[in-house]
């Protein structure tokens, strides 16, 4: 049983998981990455507009300076401590290219600034550069540079340089915080996949395979304990409909083992019996005849026994072919009744024909036909009591010809009626003269089924059963 389990596990449930866990890694994989890289623009974006929101600050010291009412020193001061709140080394240019200020004295020697980024700012343009100053900076910078507007005039620019180290730093952590969630939101979800899978998918499918290894060894009382309203509910479901199918098949099976033996045992028992009399002496002569006439039509018996399992084997498995023609369904329908004469007389039985017209002409195999019809007729007139009624009727019905017999015998109970085309199944038996084997009316339904035809009854307990048959109508009516 383990071993089985394994297997099933090894070829779903492997499956299943490592498959959930590629699409959870790709999926979580892509989200780390779009979120470290929107992070990090946010952050950079995020940054310059911090630093170019400072602009009013620069204009009015750019102003102030202008027109001599802040010092170049005063400057100084102000943008060293713009440079402490910032962590940002601050220049201040004039539109000449000149500085004029700076935040750190490291840069008093720094006397023109001429670059094409200096030339855009100039003009009125905002400039964002990372690495712009590699030779004045050993650690790398984030360099914003805007222009200082005084009277609708650029009348010089602020160059802000702050220290990418300080933004990566923040990145890593961000970064570190991103991919830590995503390893442990891949662990967490393959963690519930696992159990999920076990519950939901696993575990049933291993109970509804052993159960089926179980049925499939014999044990056909078995079932399946899912109650999920899901597919895998559904298929139990579906998975105990058919052992329950497979063990009412099972229990005709055995059923009909049983009354095949009895029927078989009894005719030969008969015939034995009887030969052995006479062999032995023990029936006097004169009794020879009548006891080997009983002796051949117990083996008439036998004969129509077995060859009613041959037929009904072949029509199920499909090893006859049909012999089609035209011929008069009425014409053998009379012949047909003609055959039960003896027990119709026996039982002092009416019978009541109505047939369309003299002659009614159908396509069919006739042979195959008139076993249908002597099959239903001998049911009729076995479950009909003496001096009670048979009755066979046909109709024409658009392109078919419907043909019904009926009887006013003990009729069928209501839970039986969709029983009595199995292949097993008989009437209860206790009720009948005489006991059969339950092939009759499966012959027939299937000889009917390969004509491409329809069958059916309509019975009522104690009333009398009526069973109908369709036919192809035939051109020669």
């Amino acid at each position: 049983m383990k071993k089985r389990h394994s297997s099933l596990k090894n070829s779903l449930y492997s499956k299943l998981v490592v498959t959930y866990f590629i699409v959870i890694l790709i999926s979580f994989v892509f989200l780390a990455v779009f979120l470290s890289v929107w992070f990090e623009r946010y952050y950079y974006a995020e940054r310059k507009e911090k630093l170019i929101s400072q602009q009013p600050i620069f204009n009015n010291m750019m102003e102030g300076y202008k027109y001599g009412t802040i010092t170049p020193k005063t400057m100084d001061s102000q943008l060293e401590f713009l440079d402490s709140y910032l962590n940002t080394r601050i220049w201040i240019v004039d539109r000449y290219m000149f500085v004029i200020a700076s935040s750190s004295k490291e840069d008093k020697e720094l006397f023109m600034i001429t670059t094409d980024e200096m030339y855009d700012v100039l003009k009125g343009n905002i400039v964002s550069k990372e690495g712009a100053f590699k030779d004045k900076f050993k650690t790398p910078m984030l360099t914003v540079a805007y222009p200082i507007i005084i009277n609708n005039q650029v009348a010089g620019a602020v160059i802000m340089n702050s220290p990418v180290y300080e933004i990566k730093n923040t990145l890593n952590n961000i970064y570190r915080f991103i991919w830590v969630s995503a390893v442990l939101a891949i662990v967490a979800s393959t963690v519930i996949i696992y159990f999920l899978s076990q519950r939901i998918i696993i575990k049933p499918l291993y109970e509804i395979n052993e159960t089926a290894r179980l049925i499939s060894s014999g044990e056909f009382e078995r079932r399946v304990s899912i109650a999920s309203k899901d597919e895998i509910g559904d298929l139990a479901n579906s998975f105990n409909t058919m052992a329950d199918s497979l063990q009412k098949l099972e229990d005709l099976r055995r059923e009909f083992i049983a009354n095949v033996s009895h029927e078989l045992r009894s005719p030969i028992t008969s015939i034995k019996g009887y030969i052995q009399g006479i062999i032995d002496g023990t029936i006097p002569e004169e009794k020879h005849e009548y006891c080997l006439n009983i002796a051949l039509d117990e083996s008439r018996r036998l004969t129509r026994l077995i060859n009613d399992l041959l037929d009904l084997s072949k029509l199920e498995s499909g090893e006859f072919s049909l012999s089609m023609g035209q011929f008069d369904i009425n014409e053998l329908i009379r012949i047909s009744i003609i055959r039960f004469e003896n027990e119709i007389e026996k039982k002092k039985i009416n019978v009541d024909v109505m047939l369309a017209g003299d002659s009614l002409y159908v396509l069919g195999d006739r042979d195959r036909i008139g076993q249908v019809l002597s099959n239903l007729i001998d049911n009729a007139i076995k479950f009909t009591g003496e001096n009670g009624k048979i009755g066979l009727k046909t109709t024409i019905d658009d392109k078919n010809v419907i043909v019904g017999i009926s009887d006013t015998g003990i009729g069928i109970k209501e839970e039986e009626l969709k029983l009595i085309w199995d292949r097993f199944h008989m009437v209860d038996k206790s009720r009948t003269a005489k006991k059969g084997t339950g092939l009759g009316l499966s012959i027939a339904r299937q000889i009917i089924n390969q004509h491409g035809e329809k069958i059916w009854v309509e019975s009522k307990e104690g009333e009398g059963t009526t069973f109908y048959f369709t036919i192809k109508l035939g051109e020669n009516i």
